[in-house]
């Protein structure tokens, strides 16, 4: 995993009932000065993340910490 994708899924796993828009989630799980440089750096973590379902993408486009249903035995 890279660090880029530990940020964004840290920033999720704080409140992971939460839908978050890709440039709410660029702005907030790293520090202002790589947003800066680059608002498009989650681009490819998001990307990664999501085909390993690790974060799920709603139809409006926001992002969600994908969490696996628990069966009630």
């Amino acid at each position: 995993m890279t660090q880029e994708e530990s940020l964004v899924l840290n920033f999720l796993q704080v409140r992971p009932e939460e839908v978050f828009s890709r440039g709410e989630i660029a702005r907030r799980a790293a520090k202002r000065k790589m947003f800066e440089e680059n608002p498009h750096w989650v681009d490819v973590p998001l990307a990664s993340l999501v085909a390993r379902n690790l974060v799920k993408v709603d139809q409006n486009g926001d992002y969600q910490l994908n969490k696996p249903d628990v069966l009630d035995l």
